[in-house]
């Protein structure tokens, strides 16, 4: 079995006690906007390009928030990812999928507890995150 770790750049982005996820449509669950980093790209500049790929609007980072590492099985297969987390600051404040597959959500930061969000590790240093404003490092226990 070969395991390849993906490398992720996710996008914290709030606007008015609301925070935006992304949701694969035929899904339940949410996650942050972002996407994969390619080879040899850097990943601010790949956060930047995901943005505007997925919400087309430009995008500045504002800040690091954390990491997380997480693990899966999925249709037989293991995946392994480092998710790079950062705060975002939109051009547009009403961005708009450019992705037939993803829709976007507003969240009332309110809900974000019981809301199915992934990776669940995720979801809770988010949380942790408002309280204190610590950057965090969450390992895959998997």
């Amino acid at each position: 079995m070969t395991v390849t770790t993906e490398i992720i750049a996710r996008a914290v982005i709030r606007r008015d006690g609301h925070l935006l996820l992304a949701r694969q449509i035929g899904k339940s669950w949410y996650f942050l906007p972002g996407g994969h980093i390619e080879p040899g790209e850097r990943v601010e500049p790949a956060l930047v390009r995901e943005i505007a790929e997925e919400l087309g609007t430009d995008a500045k980072i504002a800040g690091f928030v954390g990491v997380v590492e997480h693990g899966y099985t999925e249709d037989g297969a293991t995946h392994h990812e480092l998710n790079l987390v950062f705060e975002i600051a939109l051009a547009h404040g009403d961005p708009t999928s450019q992705e037939d597959h993803l829709e976007f959500h507003w969240l009332p930061l309110a809900k974000l507890a019981d809301t199915d969000i992934r990776p669940t590790t995720l979801k809770n240093a988010l949380i942790a995150f408002d309280a204190d404003r610590t950057p965090f490092w969450r390992g895959w226990n998997g």
